[in-house]
């Protein structure tokens, strides 16, 4: 198979191997981004629908590198079946994104379910550090003696454990701090609920949650995402190891 020829044995032991998971280890530089893309591109040689196809990675830069490698891989391809047009939008396609528009996109889709409408709000880092700090104030707390960055931090720390702010306040004791990081966690939501946003974090944390408790849900993606690459997997936190 010509598209196989400028793979070393190892990766196209990774491109073959079409069933059942498959963990490619090597350092920087190996080949792992590319093993990965032909991968793809095999997979779409032996039948699979492109659509059924998920890959994700970390960082806006290497998500549009790896859509461009694909896109590359299958306009050169003339053993395919399908009509190549000038960009892989405009048909069928593989979805490659970051985890965050994952997230995005899913919960798009399920607004209805987490209590926001379709077209919510994204906090970035200075949109939560104001609320953030509105909600300590509303606490009757000073920002000063109570830093804003440091609690969202805490804040941010926890969602990427995955636990929310009902598993955080079930957990807690008589510590201090704690207990003032929920009073303003609380307070912080509310105000994301009430300008229909949501926040970085939450673009995994509730995806994630949304997946593990709707198993109707769940089995929709399962049954869109037959073939799931993620790419540099070693570096996923709990919440986007959950959503993996």
């Amino acid at each position: 198979m010509q598209h196989l020829e400028s793979l070393n044995e190892r990766q196209k032991e990774a491109v073959l191997a079409k069933d059942g998971p498959v963990l490619i280890l090597a350092g920087a530089g190996a080949g792992k981004t590319k093993t990965l893309t032909h991968r793809i591109l095999h997979l779409i040689h032996q039948g699979v629908a492109p659509e059924n196809i998920l890959a994700i990675t970390f960082t806006n830069k290497a998500a549009k590198e790896m859509r461009e490698r694909v896109e590359k891989l299958l306009q050169e391809d003339r053993s395919l079946n399908f009509p190549v047009s000038h960009s892989l939008s405009y048909r069928s396609v593989p979805f490659m994104s970051t985890f965050h528009s994952l997230g995005v996109h899913i919960l798009k889709e399920n607004a209805k379910v987490i209590g926001v409408t379709r077209h919510f709000g994204i906090f970035d880092k200075t949109d939560s550090k104001r609320a953030v700090k509105e909600s300590i104030q509303q606490a009757g707390l000073d920002p000063k003696q109570y830093e804003p960055q440091k609690i969202l931090g805490l804040i941010s720390k926890e969602k990427g454990n995955f636990t929310t702010l009902e598993d955080f306040e079930r957990m807690l004791g008589n510590e201090y701090m704690p207990n003032i990081v929920a009073r303003v966690w609380r307070g912080y939501e509310k105000i994301m609920r009430d300008e229909n946003a949501l926040d970085f974090d939450d673009l995994l944390l509730k995806t994630a949650r949304l997946l593990k408790t709707h198993p109707d849900i769940r089995a929709h993606y399962q049954d869109i995402w037959k073939y799931v690459h993620i790419d540099e997997y070693q570096d996923t936190n709990k919440v986007q190891n959950n959503l993996s």
